[in-house]
């Protein structure tokens, strides 16, 4: 089966990151797929290069990004959402004539476009608010 996650909090903000994780993990152990995680609105943030969280805490844009190397999964973060909070790309950074990328690979700017070809492509979509 071919699941896409969508997710939408803050990863410091909520336990949906860690639940969605812990849900991928457990999917794709299984046999599952997973192409696509779409981040939305705060969850943009997990995309953020310039997070440094304490060494006794989770750090969740690091569990994401292994997620991806393990699985071969593409990180998306809404491209509108993500300009809305400062997060932009090589190419955004110099649309916005930012001195600074401030997004961390893999993790890529995308549009609704790819949003709904997961929608087609996927067998199940699961959401994490």
């Amino acid at each position: 089966m071919n699941i896409q996650l969508n997710l939408y909090q803050a990863p410091w903000h909520h336990v949906s990151h860690r639940d969605a994780l812990a849900f991928a993990r457990a999917s794709l152990a299984r046999g599952d797929r997973i192409d696509r995680v779409f981040f939305f609105m705060d969850a943009v943030y997990v995309g953020l290069v310039s997070q440094s969280p304490a060494s006794d805490e989770f750090d969740m844009k690091q569990q994401w990004i292994d997620l991806a190397s393990e699985f071969g999964c593409e990180l998306l973060l809404c491209i509108a959402a993500s300009a809305n909070r400062g997060l932009l790309n090589d190419t955004e950074a110099e649309r916005y004539q930012s001195p600074v990328s401030t997004v961390t690979p893999p993790f890529q700017l995308v549009g609704l476009g790819q949003w709904a070809l997961g929608y087609g492509e996927a067998d199940k979509v699961v959401s994490f608010r």
